[in-house]
């Protein structure tokens, strides 16, 4: 039994599964790195899921419209979206829909002091002082089925997650 980081992509208000959330964690202990699009949320939503202490909400994107949002943001837009992550009190990590980010997100990232969620494809266009957690693919699922279809939607896993044990832990916590 070792260190279990279980994440999901793509909270927001319309689209949270917060009762599934809650019986995974009732039965089981786990805690949840929600990866939530920030623009698609209230702040009073925002608010009350932040006072929840099995969840922490790190920032996906803004309204994550395709998988390609962040691919192409300068560092001057990545560093006032950091700002903005930072006025809403969300944890200073980041992971890009789709996995495509840009080299200025990158050079924001690390001036502003957060890590990355990111893929080994990227290993050699990240900074080097920059702080990443690579997902393991048991762990990682999807809120709902936001843009399609997603086989690892954590409701379809349900079954397999209520046996899941370990030390359940934040991504924040071992990054």
């Amino acid at each position: 039994m070792g260190i279990i980081c279980i994440d999901a992509d793509d909270f927001h208000e319309g689209n949270h599964k917060l009762p599934v959330l809650e019986k995974l964690h009732r039965n089981t202990g786990m805690l949840f790195t929600l990866f939530v699009i920030p623009g698609l949320c209230s702040s009073s939503f925002i608010s009350e899921v932040k006072k929840i202490p099995w969840i922490d909400l790190v920032p996906h994107g803004w309204l994550h419209p395709t998988s390609r949002e962040c691919e192409k943001w300068t560092y001057l837009k990545s560093k006032t979206y950091l700002e903005c992550m930072d006025f809403m009190g969300l944890t200073k990590g980041f992971r890009a829909p789709g996995w495509q980010i840009s080299s200025g997100m990158y050079q924001a990232l690390l001036k502003h002091g957060y890590w990355v969620s990111d893929q080994h494809y990227n290993d050699d266009r990240r900074p080097p002082l920059l702080k990443v957690y690579h997902h393991r693919d048991e762990h990682h699922f999807h809120i709902g089925h936001t843009g399609g279809f997603n086989q690892n939607e954590i409701e379809i896993h349900l079954e397999r997650l209520m046996d899941l044990k370990g030390d359940f832990r934040f991504i924040k916590d071992i990054v």
